[in-house]
């Protein structure tokens, strides 16, 4: 008996060893620059906690004389907390409770207003009015890469009384920009967005009625009730092609639960309802809060990222989504542009009859305009990515309805091409240059009609 327990010390102090050897390779491989490093440091710090978890019940069986009793705690408070873990976990994955709002809550961290909204019966949320936020936000791209990222300087998001980012509301706007997250200006101070330089520039009336999260079908509801009572010459509308087709199936599909029917609707990639169900996790936010903790042990990192030369000959990091750069046009995507169609074409054949100048505008993701120009580290995958081809689509579907189009890609891989940063290195949205840039390709528009 005294031999089978020495026995057990020594292979527990073995396992010990061998934990925290793991651990120091944790450490050693998060601070590798190597793409593959990157990607396998999450899985072995998961790993390195279910070995610890492993190596306590081994200790507590090497120290043990009844291991019989032990074998049963160890099987039975694994599975009460797996199960205990899987109902916590249900409304999660019903789309009842996000659990990353949660944690948010608890850190008591500012990330700017991104999920501040208030109900409503026909957008289904818009931003609620007379609001002000006021701090230093982490970027989107940091919050989803767990990185500790912060704006380098204080920013403030106001609403107007009808809950979009205006000074004032107003009775008439001579331009009217309509859009989501990159109209609404994320990650950018009130006075640095695009309506706002665009005012600063043109000295005439301007709005901004883009609102974070809102697809097409959405804006085509603003379009209707905010744009046209206030009178505009010229309504400039954005698409974003990296999430607008999902904003607008996420629409009809609150709508229909809202009627207790079932959205009809062509089935939806596993992958996009998988990143939505992780995203509201109880285990990954538990997770990515203990990766974040252990920050200056194990630094978080970011495998897509390229690296680019400024004007002033400075090489920047660059961070992308690879999930708007990789995925595939299906008939999933394809039926969504149908329908995105069809409201460009209602709300066209509306602002012909009033009079009104609409101008559409593609908005390209990150690595469309930066991809070409960046040094990747090697192993990296982001060479071999292509993004789909929407846009000449896009274009087409313009020319083909006599609906004036503003493209954004060729100009802003020009000002790439020149150094300039118009996206913010460290998220997905344009900078507050980037801001100034789009005003400027507006101004012109406006000019020439």
């Amino acid at each position: 008996m005294r031999k089978a327990r020495t026995r057990g010390r020594r292979a527990a102090a073995v396992s010990t060893i061998f934990i925290a050897a793991w651990w120091a390779g944790v450490g050693w491989m998060a601070r590798r620059p190597a793409p593959w490093a990157v990607r396998l440091t999450s899985p072995a710090f998961a790993l390195g906690l279910a070995w610890m978890y492993l190596g306590v019940w081994h200790w507590a069986l090497a120290r043990a004389d009844d291991r019989r009793r032990v074998w049963l705690r160890a099987i039975t408070l694994t599975a009460v907390s797996l199960l205990g873990v899987g109902i916590l976990e249900a409304p999660a994955a019903a789309g009842w409770i996000d659990y990353a709002a949660i944690r948010g809550a608890l850190t008591g961290e500012w990330n700017g207003p991104a999920d501040d909204f208030v109900a409503d019966p026909a957008l289904t949320f818009r931003r609620p009015p007379l609001s002000r936020w006021s701090g230093w936000p982490q970027s989107g791209m940091a919050q989803v890469f767990n990185l500790p990222i912060r704006s380098t300087y204080r920013q403030t998001f106001s609403t107007d009384a009808r809950g979009f980012r205006n000074a004032v509301a107003v009775d008439h706007a001579d331009i009217a920009l309509i859009g989501d997250s990159y109209v609404e200006g994320a990650y950018v101070s009130d006075e640095e967005t695009a309506a706002a330089r665009l005012q600063e520039q043109t000295h005439v009336p301007v709005v901004n009625l883009g609102v974070s999260g809102y697809g097409t079908l959405q804006e085509e509801i603003v379009f209707t009730r905010y744009a046209l009572p206030l009178t505009p010459r010229m309504v400039v509308w954005f698409f974003f092609e990296g999430n607008d087709l999902d904003d607008d199936q996420a629409l009809e599909d609150m709508m229909a639960y809202r009627r207790g029917v079932r959205a009809p609707h062509v089935a939806e990639p596993w992958s996009s309802s998988l990143r939505r169900f992780a995203d509201r996790s109880l285990t990954w936010n538990a997770f990515r809060e203990l990766r974040r903790i252990s920050e200056p042990v194990a630094p978080n990192a970011v495998d897509s990222l390229g690296w680019f030369h400024d004007a002033s000959g400075r090489e920047r990091p660059l961070l992308f989504f690879d999930f708007y750069a990789t995925r595939p046009f299906g008939d999933y995507e394809q039926a969504r542009f149908e329908k995105t169609k069809k409201a460009f074409l209602r709300a066209a054949a509306v602002a012909r009859e009033r009079g009104i100048h609409l101008v559409l505008s593609y908005v390209p993701i990150k690595f469309r305009v930066y991809g070409d120009f960046c040094r990747y580290p090697s192993g990296s995958r982001c060479p071999q990515w292509r993004p789909w081809d929407l846009e000449r689509a896009f274009a087409a579907f313009c020319l083909e309805n006599g609906i004036d189009y503003l493209p954004l890609t060729g100009a802003m891989r020009e000002a790439a091409g020149n150094g300039e940063v118009i996206y913010a290195p460290e998220d997905s949205h344009w900078s507050a240059d980037g801001h100034r840039f789009v005003a400027r390709l507006i101004e012109q528009r406006w000019r020439s009609y």
